[in-house]
């Protein structure tokens, strides 16, 4: 036997109706992160590794640009820090035009890869230029061989042509290395 059930679309309030199969309904509650289902319906979730063997201070190390002309929205989720010395990183939204080695982020959708609408540099050796600070989001200070977070839980959102980067706030010369987690929406 059939279950059948009429609902309005949340999206475009038009009727509809769903049938389950084995006389039970299929459905889901959506209990995990939005990126989750960004990433399995979209293919719209990525993550950008820098590396940078030569961090100093006041160098930008890692930039990303959202540049999809569709409306969507890039919301950064997360992103991991980590120094071979003990240091602080900023992270800031920007201006300008970044010069410096380009990266690709990576799809997370590893079934159905796409490409980010992204300009994506990182430092690898010699400081990304061309940037001014517009607004700083946040700090974090980490131990020498250490690891450290940026916990922005989905809050970070930027429309087209918005860019954020993370400079090396302070700290000697040395290696640094992370990653960003963000997804488009």
């Amino acid at each position: 036997m059939s279950l059948e059930i009429e609902f309005a679309n949340d999206v475009t309030n038009a009727q509809e109706k769903t049938r389950g199969s084995d006389g039970r309904l299929n459905v889901s509650s959506r209990s995990d992160n939005r990126s989750y289902y960004v990433s399995r319906d979209e293919s719209e979730a990525f993550s950008l590794v820098w590396d940078d063997a030569s961090s100093a201070a006041g160098d930008y190390i890692v930039y990303w640009k959202n540049t999809d002309v569709t409306g969507r929205k890039l919301i950064l989720e997360a992103v991991g820090l980590n120094s071979t010395n003990a240091c602080s990183f900023k992270l800031s939204t920007v201006t300008g035009t970044a010069s410096g080695a380009s990266i690709t982020p990576v799809c997370l959708n590893r079934s159905q890869p796409r490409s980010a609408s992204a300009i994506t540099i990182e430092a690898a050796g010699t400081a990304i230029t061309g940037l001014t600070e517009d607004l700083v989001i946040d700090h974090a200070a980490c131990t020498a061989a250490g690891h450290e977070e940026f916990r922005l839980k989905d809050r970070l959102i930027l429309g087209q042509d918005q860019a954020v980067a993370i400079e090396y706030e302070q700290g000697t010369t040395g290696r640094t290395w992370g990653v960003l987690f963000g997804y488009y929406e």
